[in-house]
């Protein structure tokens, strides 16, 4: 029983320092990802100004694609200029896309607390050893390591899961507007055609 406890005691001691780095590489993967949120905010001013410009007058294709886009809807007049027949294609690509970022955060937001945990549990069996034999610096020590994993996990986790709402909320906007236009372009197109068809006739 003593040589298994040693041996789990080893493998716990083992991840100790792994899951400190993970919990750091983390942190400035999650900042990053917070930078590039932002960065995406400022360029969804644009898209609102011309989304407001658009719908000023009737939302023809044409005037869609005179105007400026930034992010999902730059690939969304891409694909509706390049390649009207297939723009239900671009935007369920479009989609994809957009759901791969927000599960990426909803993962880091699971991960973050689950490494906090793992770097705060792990320090406790030799604090705890160390309060036994009356080592004060060394339970200290120890406490420290874990109670500082354990906000950094819960900031990263907590960071990750407010971004993911964020960036959830704007995918579904892009995504329905892009709906909305598809169905209007189609409408439209329908009235041209018979437009046309009585002009011949």
């Amino acid at each position: 029983m003593e040589h298994l406890q040693s041996l789990l005691y080893w493998i716990s001691s083992a991840f100790l320092l792994p899951a400190l780095l993970a919990i750091l590489c983390l942190f400035v993967y999650t900042t990053y990802l917070a930078g590039g949120v932002f960065a995406e905010a400022y360029d969804r001013r644009a898209n609102r100004d011309a989304l407001r410009l658009l719908y000023e007058g009737e939302p023809r294709l044409a005037r869609f694609l005179r105007l400026d886009w930034k992010l999902a809807m730059a690939r969304f007049a891409e694909a509706a200029a390049n390649h009207p027949d297939r723009l239900d294609k671009a935007v369920a690509d479009l989609e994809n896309d957009l759901r791969r970022s927000a599960e990426r955060l909803s993962v880091l937001a699971r991960t973050g607390p689950m490494l906090g945990l793992i770097g705060t549990l792990i320090p406790l069996q030799p604090a705890l050893a160390g309060l036994a034999v009356g080592d004060m610096q060394a339970m200290a020590s120890n406490l420290l390591i874990g109670f500082t994993t354990t906000v950094v996990g819960l900031i990263v986790g907590g960071a990750s899961y407010a971004l993911g709402v964020q960036v959830r909320h704007w995918g579904r906007q892009d995504l329905t507007e892009m709906h909305y236009l598809m169905e209007v372009w189609s409408a439209q197109a329908g009235k041209d055609e018979a437009n046309d068809a009585e002009k011949t006739a």
